[in-house]
């Protein structure tokens, strides 16, 4: 390559020559001729300046631009090179690019021109700058020197050889060896001062390497041993963390001290510690010590601290019956959470006979004994008020249509396409009788004995709340406990007001069972009237209701006469087993008439009423009861029917329960009609259809539409919109019928 002295050899010789004198010389117009001669006929290839006074040589073009980039300090732009020789640029920028190509010595980047020495130069710049700072990065350098990336990497970091360069080229970071051995050494100095378990970006951004470096830093230390710890995690995850060994020796240190002091471990601090698991506190501690702690939501505890928290308990409910935990196991000072203490108060409740556990107390079965003391005053009182309505019900008991009658629950039985009580498991052929799971319209109803009072929840709560005989916390657990031994108690005591009630109507047994007598006369005619009715009724809808009043009204006749003959008055209140008891013990003359009446009743033959009727005629002969039931004529069923009506309008008018005011709606029409009947709410749908010629167009639409409200309620009893809609509508059917 021709340096800058050949060049200044070349200026000198050409002074010399135009120096010299000659005997021939050419005008400069003849000159001027010769060159024009010469490119005309492509002898020559020049180029002319801009201003067209002057023109070169491509071949001399190509030495004046290596010329003028290697006095620029071997980086030119092509735009100076164009101005200094005073040549258009595109004439430039083509001669340059055909430099590049033929000359490997020069490369032409971003319009400017690149020397050899140019390199040479910052490769003894970057040698420099290494020396000085260990490391550089290439957007430093390419600041540094104004060099786009890519054209740095091929000028400068992709020729660096090994022989001339002692470094390590990562990423887009130059090191010296020696830095990195220094950094090396930073390294090892950090993880032996270490003492707690340190996250490595920590590690990592005091030594000062980038990821790969630090890992093979730390990889050199580890092949020679000088690693005093271990690594936690994944490498490359972010959590990745370094524990020195010197943190276990002061982790198991301070584990033991605290296990010796307290005999119990927080597992909060041992996470904190990062004694994670049973496995990790057996490395700790050792196998044999750890698998002797009881294992607790917040803590491990030795056996001999949780023998003593249980004594402590049991010392606290021996002296007042009671114990709440917390406050117990305050004197030992445990930072105990809710789960461990309701496990001490279960292990407590386990350990000792008769002893119950809830909601954080500790109490012996006495304190339940002691609740219930605490509230007979309440019993007593209750029981004096069951009592009354007791004898409330005897009284309304054969008062023809007065009781309301029971509705059913079941929404199929509301609906438009069912057949009463022959198509369902409830009512109708082979249902029970009397007193069963299926609810009724009836002309009578049945009282409770005492075997149906019992003590609500909300009743036995307040009681006990008021009585303050156990602390408010465990009053619902008492409350659950006590509910049946507080309904015992209170049924005890409603039998004991029964029987001295009882000894003291002795006296009056002749006139109350002369109102047997009437009860039933008033039963048998009721039930002829509605029998009478039912024959206005075509199949199958009138045999289903005769059915049904056979198991309703025919029940209660059956159990009054029942009563009239042994002169208690309780029969209805007796279970199956009981009632044959009873009629066997009856005279031959009164126990055949009475045994087949009950026999009737079961009966699902067409012929049962008729069976019945003969049944209750046998048992009023006067060789059985003298009571001389006989069926009434047209003017009584009349007179019974006006009664009925009346008492079905009485309740009509009281009553508020929907689907109760809609089957006493269709009962009173039909009543007032002529055509008193006792249904239950599976009939509500084909009874309608029977008082649809009866009744006004209003009325009928009312009662369609309660219908299906009564329907939708029992599907969806949460449907407070649906509910409101039909009490509205219940309201105005009541008006339209009452009307």
């Amino acid at each position: 390559m021709t340096s800058w002295a050949d060049i200044q050899k070349l200026a000198s010789d050409l002074q010399r020559v135009q120096l010299s004198h000659s005997s021939k010389k050419l005008s400069e117009v003849n000159c001027i001729e010769v060159l024009q001669k010469l490119i005309a006929s492509q002898q020559i290839d020049v180029v002319y300046t801009r201003d067209g006074h002057s023109y070169v040589t491509k071949k001399h073009l190509e030495t004046e631009i290596k010329n003028e980039c290697i006095a620029a300090g071997g980086r030119a732009p092509l735009t100076d090179i164009a101005v200094a020789l005073n040549i258009d640029f595109d004439h430039i920028e083509r001669t340059a690019r055909l430099i590049v190509t033929n000359d490997e010595e020069f490369t032409l980047s971003n319009a400017e021109l690149f020397a050899t020495e140019y390199v040479h130069r910052l490769r003894n710049e970057l040698r420099s700058l290494l020396d000085e700072q260990g490391n550089q990065t290439t957007a430093a350098l390419c600041k540094h020197w104004d060099l786009s990336p890519e054209l740095l990497q091929s000028l400068l970091i992709e020729k660096l050889s090994s022989t001339d360069f002692q470094g390590v080229v990562d990423g887009d970071t130059i090191y010296t060896a020696s830095y990195l051995d220094a950094r090396q050494l930073v390294l090892r100095a950090v993880l032996v001062a270490v003492t707690k378990v340190t996250p490595i970006s920590t590690i990592q951004k005091r030594v000062g390497l980038t990821a790969k470096r630090f890992w093979i830093a730390f990889e050199n230390l580890q092949a020679i041993g000088e690693v005093p710890g271990t690594i936690i995690g994944s490498k490359t995850s972010p959590a990745c963390s370094y524990r020195p060994k010197m943190y276990d020796y002061l982790v198991k240190a301070c584990v033991v001290n605290q296990y010796r002091q307290n005999e119990f471990l927080q597992i909060s601090t041992l996470k904190t510690l990062g004694v994670d698991g049973k496995q990790a506190l057996e490395e700790t501690l050792g196998s044999s010590e750890a698998k002797k702690l009881i294992n607790l939501n917040s803590m491990y505890m030795t056996k001999e601290l949780m023998d003593q928290c249980v004594q402590t308990v049991h010392d606290e409910i021996q002296k007042t019956g009671i114990a709440e935990i917390r406050v117990s196991l305050q004197t030992l000072n445990l930072p105990l959470d809710t789960v461990d203490e309701d496990f001490i108060g279960e292990k407590v409740a386990n350990s000792e006979k008769e002893t119950n556990f809830s909601e954080g107390f500790v109490f012996k079965a006495s304190i339940l004994t002691e609740a219930l003391k605490s509230i007979d005053k309440q019993i007593e009182t209750k029981a004096h008020q069951e009592v009354d309505k007791l004898e409330a019900e005897k009284k309304k008991q054969g008062g023809g249509a007065k009781a309301p009658p029971k509705v059913q629950d079941d929404a199929d039985d509301w609906g438009d396409n069912k057949k009463g009580g022959k198509g369902g498991k409830k009512g109708g052929k082979g249902g029970k009788s009397g007193g069963g799971k299926s609810s009724s319209a009836t002309t009578s109803s049945a009282p409770s004995g005492s075997g149906t009072v019992q003590v609500s929840e909300e009743e036995l709560e307040a009681w006990i709340r008021d009585s303050q005989a156990v602390p408010e916390e465990i009053i619902s657990v008492v409350v659950e406990k006590l509910g049946h031994e507080a309904t015992a108690a209170l049924r005890k005591k409603v039998q004991e007001i029964q029987a001295l009630q009882l000894v003291a109507s002795a006296a009056n047994s002749k006139k109350s069972l002369s109102a047997i007598g009437d009860k039933c006369r008033q039963l048998y005619d009721t039930l002829n009237t509605f029998e009478a009715a039912t024959t206005s009724f075509a199949d199958p809808l009138g045999s289903d209701l005769r059915q049904y009043l056979l198991k309703t009204v025919g029940s209660d006749l059956a159990n009054g006469l029942l009563s009239y003959a042994t002169g208690v008055d309780n029969a209805h209140q007796m279970k199956e087993k009981q009632r044959d008891e009873t009629v066997e013990g009856l005279p031959e003359m009164v126990r055949e008439p009475i045994r087949a009446l009950f026999a009737s009743l079961k009966s699902t033959d067409d012929d049962a009423l008729e069976k019945f009727h003969d049944a209750v005629y046998d048992c009023s002969v006067p060789s059985a009861t003298s009571l001389s039931l006989r069926k009434i004529d047209k003017k009584g069923r009349s007179e019974v029917g006006i009664k009925i009506s009346a008492d079905l309008r009485e309740q009509l008018s009281s009553q508020s329960e929907p689907a109760t005011a809609l089957l006493l709606s269709v009962l009173y029409l039909l009543a007032k009609n002529g055509r008193p009947i006792t249904a239950s709410g599976k009939f509500v749908a084909q009874l309608m259809a029977q008082i649809k010629d009866i009744c006004p167009e209003n009325v009928y639409d009312l009662l369609q539409s309660c219908q299906k409200g009564v329907v939708t309620c029992i599907k969806n009893k949460d449907d407070e919109v649906a509910r409101e809609m039909l009490e509205e509508d219940i309201s105005k059917l009541k008006a339209a019928v009452l009307q």
